[in-house]
Order: C-alpha cells, then sequence, then structure tokens
C-alpha cells in the first residue's frame, strides 16, 4: 500500500501495520485488499442497467396492470409568435411538467425489490455471527478478523447500490433534500470504503442491516399512494416510522455508536482514524434526527387529514405538479 496514504499510524490502531496484514494473509486468513474495491464501480453500472430494465419491463406493467397510468402531463403550447415570456408564464408552464405516477411507481419499485432483498440476505448471512449479539466482537482479536464470502458480497453490493444512487440521483425525480442525500451518500460511501480497508467489517455490516431495516416498508408505503390504496399507505407508513424510530433513533446510538465509541477505544485504544469513522457515523445519526423529523411533520399532517398526505420532502415544483399525486417521500435511502 502506498504509505503516504494509507499512513499505518493514522489508519490501524497501535502496534498493528499493514505488515500485520500481510502476514495473516499467509497464514491462510482471507482479508479485505484495497483492490477489491475497483469491482465495485462495473457491479454499480451493472445494478443501474438492471434497474433500468426492471422498471421498464417488470415494474411498469405491473404498475399499469394495477391501474396507474403513465399520464405524464405535457407542456403546455405557447405562442411561438411570442419573442419573450412573462414570469407567471414560466412558473404556470414548470407547474404543467411533471413525472408521472407510473414513473415513480416504477422507482419505488425498484428500491423496495432491492431493499427487502439485501435486508433479507444481510438478516440471514449476520444472525449466527457473534458479533451481532456481542459487539465488542467487532474488535477483540482484532485484525484477525477473516472475511468471508456472505460478507464480502454484502459490502460489495451495498457499495455497488449506493455508488448508483449517488449518479443517479441528479437524473431521478428530484427532491427537496437534494443535498442532504448527497451528503448522505457520501458519507455512507466513505464509512463503506475505508471500514473495508482497514477491515472494520464487522461492525460495518452492523451498521449496514440497521440501515436496511427501515427501507422498504416506506417504498412500500409510496408504492401505495401511487396506486391511490390510501389505507395501505397509512398502514405502511406507520410500520415505517415505528421500525425508523426503533432502528436509527434506539439501536443504532444505544449500540452501534457505542461500540464504535467506548468499546472499540477500550480494546483498540485511541488513533486518528477513530475519529475519522466516529464523526462519519455521527453525521449519519445527525441525518437520522433530521429525518425523523420530517417523519413526524407528516404523521401530524395525517392524523389531521386522515391520511398520509404531502411531507416536506415532496418532488421539487420543477419536477412534479404536487396538487395532482401527493406523496409521502421522507425518502432516506439509508
Amino acid at each position: 500500500m502506498n504509505i503516504s496514504i494509507w499512513n499505518d499510524q493514522f489508519w490501524l490502531p497501535e502496534n498493528i501495520t499493514w505488515n500485520d496484514f500481510s502476514q495473516l494473509e499467509q497464514n491462510g486468513i482471507r482479508l479485505p485488499q484495497i483492490h477489491d474495491l475497483i469491482y465495485v464501480y462495473p457491479l454499480a453500472g451493472i445494478l443501474y442497467i438492471t434497474r433500468v430494465l426492471f422498471e421498464n419491463y417488470i415494474a411498469q406493467p405491473f404498475g399499469r396492470s394495477i391501474g396507474i397510468h403513465d399520464n405524464q402531463s405535457n407542456i403546455k403550447h405557447i405562442d411561438k409568435k411570442s419573442n419573450h415570456y412573462k414570469s407567471s408564464d414560466n412558473k404556470r408552464v414548470k407547474r404543467c411538467t411533471r413525472i408521472s405516477p407510473l414513473t415513480k411507481f416504477s422507482e419505488s419499485t425498484w428500491r423496495f425489490t432491492f431493499y427487502l432483498g439485501i435486508f433479507l440476505y444481510g438478516v440471514i448471512i449476520l444472525k449466527n455471527k457473534i458479533w451481532l449479539w456481542d459487539t465488542r466482537h467487532c474488535w477483540l482479536n482484532y485484525p484477525n478478523h477473516s472475511l468471508t464470502n456472505d460478507v464480502y458480497w454484502y459490502y460489495m453490493m451495498e457499495l455497488a447500490f449506493y455508488w448508483s444512487l449517488l449518479f443517479s440521483q441528479f437524473i431521478d425525480v428530484k427532491r427537496k433534500d437534494f443535498w442532504e442525500m448527497f451528503t448522505h451518500h457520501i458519507a455512507t460511501i466513505s464509512l463503506l470504503s475505508f471500514s473495508y480497508i482497514v477491515n472494520f467489517v464487522r461492525v460495518g455490516a452492523l451498521v449496514l442491516v440497521v440501515h436496511d431495516c427501515a427501507d422498504y416498508w416506506l417504498e412500500c408505503a409510496k408504492m401505495a399512494k401511487y396506486a391511490r390504496a390510501q389505507r395501505t399507505c397509512d398502514t405502511m407508513f406507520v410500520i415505517f416510522a415505528v421500525v425508523w424510530f426503533i432502528t436509527r433513533l434506539c439501536y443504532y446510538p444505544y449500540k452501534v455508536l457505542y461500540t464504535t465509541t467506548f468499546e472499540e477505544m477500550t480494546i483498540l485504544g485511541l488513533f486518528p482514524a477513530y475519529y475519522v469513522f466516529n464523526g462519519l457515523l455521527i453525521l449519519l445519526q445527525i441525518l437520522h434526527y433530521f429525518w425523523f423529523y420530517l417523519i413526524c411533520q407528516v404523521a401530524i399532517s395525517a392524523c389531521k387529514a386522515g391520511e398520509v398526505t404531502k411531507d416536506q420532502r415532496s418532488d421539487s415544483e420543477e419536477s412534479d405538479d404536487e396538487q395532482d399525486i401527493i406523496d409521502g417521500d421522507v425518502d432516506k435511502d439509508k
């Protein structure tokens, strides 16, 4: 490894060097390799192509079969003889342009499918891991933590998915919290990449499965909203809010942040990268509080209106006419 970039004293606990990693590999212990991350990029491209095919050939036909129509509005005709437009006309034109319910339904169906699948995979591979139940084993006997195939693929798929989200965010339905989501994706990719390189994959896998718990409930609620199944939408949103509260505001800070802050310090000691990792994890927690605030706003509005209505994260005016299809888009994407 390039010592100027991957300095032992910065990235690794005291008395541990990259040579220790090499020695373990020579003894037959499989450890993460930095070049493994190269494979994430083509995998992200494959995921994006899979998404396009899934939305066009599975999600959209399914949406049409349950009565969701691709009734995207076109920009109203403007007299070509006019050489300039009034600002009010421009605003009116923008409001007439929107993303169709079928397009948004297809996007949510893809995310629901991926989130549910990756969550089930994470639960299956972690349920018998000792460090899921006793988080001290995320650090005990470090760095002698063999990388198993199931955790390897868990990391690769999650990293590829977040890279695909980072790029597709610029072409998907634009949300009001665009930059918050962008920050979230950057923080998550950084955490996954750095934790993989230094073999903190055990605690990294815990962070992933915690974040996967609530995602598919939200996408299911959105699918129901686009399908105008309001009662189902309300039920799914309530489940999503409860799961979010338990996993993001209870388990994550009191279990995951506790082990990365206190148990790691007790077992491995302090080193510079300790502050980098925990800083990114705390940044995610701050975003959790921000999005839970938006969730509460939706819940309060729902209680007043009798149903889940538009929240503070709805599509921007430029991308959607919110008066036609009002959706609950407290979309956290992990």
